[in-house]
């Protein structure tokens, strides 16, 4: 395992990264392009960081509600060591981060393709990715995008959202940014527990009617979905998609 290293992301700002090209893409997404900026939560609010990746997302939500509790989940061990550093090295309380990948169903030994080089890009499902690289082509030589793609089967735990949750405190943001997984996801929240999840915001690409099927989802959750394109997302063929979901 490749250990994380201080990677400047911003002038005066460094993080924990495995790869600077992608954490720098992620901090630009996250605290500068205002990706999240819509998103609305109490003072003390309690969040499921879905794909937390080196902890980007976290440390946004906790800048802005130092009060809030934050369950991460990443099941990619170099991103999850640089998750744990990037949540001491910013003194995050109130974060638990568990190496565990969530899906429809328990499953241990589940195949992961991981991309080193482009970590937020790893997934379960390394098939559905041609429309990415032909994206990324637009701007990189191909023999750039070659090694971005250059990645490593690894195996890791799945299991059930459900398990985590309880049935009493509701979740304020369920936030999903998992490459294909995130209609499993929701799959694995028992229907007890759904009344209890008021905003939903997804980072899913159009792939094979992937965004019509989740919203359909989310409807059936009792929730309102509304399909928005991130402003990094200007420009790729309606590829990424933001997909904001509130609880009337």
């Amino acid at each position: 395992m490749t250990p994380p290293k201080l990677t400047e992301v911003a002038d005066g700002i460094s993080v924990h990264a495995v790869s600077a090209l992608d954490a720098r893409f992620l901090y630009g997404e996250i605290f500068e392009g205002g990706t999240y900026a819509g998103i609305s939560l109490p003072d003390d609010p309690f969040v499921v960081d879905v794909g937390a990746n080196i902890g980007l997302f976290t440390l946004f939500v906790k800048q802005r509600r130092p009060r809030a509790r934050v369950l991460a989940f990443e099941p990619l061990p170099e991103l999850v060591a640089a998750l744990r550093a990037n949540a001491a090295r910013f003194g995050l309380d109130g974060v638990e981060a568990h190496d565990v990948a969530l899906g429809a169903e328990a499953s241990d030994g589940v195949s992961f393709r991981y991309y080193p080089l482009l970590p937020s890009s790893s997934t379960r499902y390394p098939q559905d990715q041609g429309q990415l690289k032909e994206l990324l082509g637009r701007s990189f030589p191909p023999r750039v995008v070659e090694r971005m793609f250059q990645g490593r089967e690894t195996t890791v735990r799945v299991d059930r959202l459900s398990r985590y949750l309880g049935t009493e405190r509701p979740v304020d943001l369920l936030k999903i940014d998992a490459v294909g997984s995130e209609l499993d996801i929701l799959r694995g929240i028992d229907e007890r527990q759904l009344p209890l999840v008021r905003t939903v915001v997804i980072d899913a690409q159009d792939v094979r009617g992937r965004v019509a099927e989740l919203c359909a989802y989310l409807t059936e959750m009792g929730l309102e979905p509304n399909v928005l394109t991130p402003p990094a997302a200007a420009g790729d063929d309606g590829l990424n998609c933001l997909i904001h979901a509130v609880r009337p």
